[in-house]
């Protein structure tokens, strides 16, 4: 089951066209998340409503960055970057991660409360005997 649903996608970035494709983008970044959650040992069989919401809010995340656009069919899916130069006509795109391998990132870590710096002591570090 996801974290997100289509019509709480929809509420935040607009219909999409494809409502199946994104349902399978919705769920693909849910298992993502347990990965990373179950990773932390960080415990969400029932997580409390705010916790549910911030669930709710990074499935959606993740799902955006990795959902093809259906705005602008002159781009092609993938494309993170691109660069447009009238003349003398010059057009380059630059691609990242297809749909597929959803990554949590740094703000859906954030959302989930993972930190991904920690500070540790280490006898070497301040020359210990």
């Amino acid at each position: 089951m996801s974290y997100a649903t289509v019509e709480q996608y929809e509420a935040r970035y607009g219909i999409v066209a494809d409502a199946a494709m994104l349902q399978e983008c919705l769920d693909d970044c849910s298992v993502a998340i347990d990965i990373e959650l179950e990773r932390h040992n960080i415990d969400h069989a029932d997580p409390s409503p705010e916790y549910a919401d911030r669930l709710m809010r990074a499935c959606r995340s993740m799902a955006h960055r990795i959902m093809p656009s259906d705005t602008d069919d002159d781009v092609p899916v993938g494309v993170t970057q691109m660069s447009l130069t009238t003349g003398p006509y010059n057009r380059q795109f630059t691609f990242g991660t297809t749909y597929g391998t959803p990554k949590v990132g740094d703000e859906e870590l954030k959302l989930l409360g993972i930190s991904k710096s920690s500070i540790g002591f280490s006898s070497w570090l301040g020359g210990g005997a």
